[in-house]
């Protein structure tokens, strides 16, 4: 298992997945951020209480703002499947403010070192909770909360915050 991956590293081309009707077409980091700047955010788990009441709704809020600020896209990823993964992106973004991704089978998360085992709360192995900021497939920014339960360095507004 490698060290968490640092600023100005290059993030790993690891596959991430979402639904086009029921197919699934994946896609990378690297092709998310080639010639772009994006936020990105992991969460442990769709359909989460703190993912779901607090954190996501933060982005989709702020979408426009970060936007308007530079990044062209924010993304969400997750460690659940593709078909979850859409499931709850369609509930808490029914405007397709965010890009929802499924990191299935923790692929991304384990080589950017971002997976902790979460089974005192039964959930296995899960990404942590973290927002990274990726210029053209570099790392410019990663915060990483300490636990999962907490919004102490990931919220919207610590993006934004940082890019002023």
């Amino acid at each position: 298992m490698r060290g968490r991956i640092g600023t100005g590293e290059r993030v790993p081309d690891a596959p991430l997945a979402w639904l086009v009707g029921d197919d699934i077409r994946t896609t990378s980091m690297i092709e998310l951020s080639r010639g772009a700047r994006v936020v990105v955010v992991g969460v442990p788990g769709a359909f989460t209480p703190i993912c779901t009441r607090t954190h996501i709704p933060q982005f989709v809020e702020m979408a426009p703002s970060l936007q308007a600020s530079g990044f062209s896209k924010v993304i969400c990823v997750t460690g659940n499947d593709p078909w979850v993964t859409q499931l709850w992106a369609d509930r808490l973004d029914p405007e397709g403010r965010l890009v929802f991704l499924s990191d299935g089978n923790l692929e991304f998360g384990r080589r950017c070192g971002l997976t902790r085992n979460l089974t005192d709360l039964f959930g296995g192995e899960r990404l942590d909770r973290f927002t990274m900021t990726v210029c053209k497939g570099f790392v410019e920014r990663l915060s990483v909360e300490p636990s999962p339960m907490e919004i102490t360095c990931t919220s919207a507004d610590s993006c934004r915050l940082a890019e002023i």
